[in-house]
């Protein structure tokens, strides 16, 4: 009987990568899949396009917050109850109405929210923000 007798003891002299590179790309390709999924908790604003004019800015509703932090509707100075009483009439007729929401950068994140807050609560699910570029 013939033993092969050899000087190999279980020791690995290279590493086969390609299982391990397999594994990754599939975990990979499973997160850009359910990446798309996950709702991101933020405040849904469709912003104009600077390049080219928005068709459909004959249709929204302009709004206005000061520096000083009156909030006008249409150019004309409005209060909370009156602005939610003119959106939620607006947002019956048109279900589809969209806000264009002009503030000066002075005024505080919490003026802001709060009126972007009032005019979600009227019934408007489409706010713009107005800016300058």
């Amino acid at each position: 009987m013939g033993f092969n007798v050899s000087n190999d003891d279980g020791e690995i002299g290279n590493i086969n990568i390609t299982p391990m590179v397999d594994i990754i790309l599939v975990l990979l390709v499973i997160f850009m899949v359910t990446a798309n999924f996950i709702k991101r908790e933020s405040v849904n604003i469709n912003l104009p396009k600077v390049a080219e004019a928005d068709p459909d800015t004959g249709k929204s509703v302009m709004v206005a917050i000061t520096k000083e932090g009156n909030v006008l509707l249409e150019g004309r100075k409005t209060d909370e109850t009156s602005l939610v009483l003119k959106l939620s009439g607006e947002s019956k007729i048109r279900p589809n109405v969209r806000v264009n929401l002009s503030a000066d950068e002075s005024i505080s994140y919490g003026a802001l929210a709060k009126v972007m807050g009032v005019i979600k609560n009227s019934g408007v699910n489409r706010i713009a923000l107005s800016v300058k570029r």
